[in-house]
């Protein structure tokens, strides 16, 4: 779990930041668009993602269930997909 944070924070502290998209193995996908609006618990285990910044909605991710981390992939929807 310790490696998918560490790539996690890498990718949040990245210069110039590009998103990326958090997979998860509920086949649910999350996209950071912006590091302002994502924030890794300080355990390590949990990361809270505001995928839409006009809106009040987040998204509460366990760092464990992530299977694949993707950058440059933009998606127009976010967890809520079916």
């Amino acid at each position: 779990m310790r490696g998918v944070t560490d790539k996690i924070r890498a990718l949040l502290n990245s210069r110039p930041f590009r998103p990326f998209t958090i997979f998860t193995s509920d086949g649910q996908k999350t996209t950071v668009a912006d590091p302002e609006f994502a924030w890794i618990h300080p355990f390590g285990r949990t990361m809270y993602v505001c995928p839409d910044p006009n809106s009040s909605a987040d998204e509460v991710i366990n760092i464990l269930h992530v299977t694949k981390l993707a950058t440059g992939v933009r998606h127009s929807q976010n967890r809520r997909n079916k």
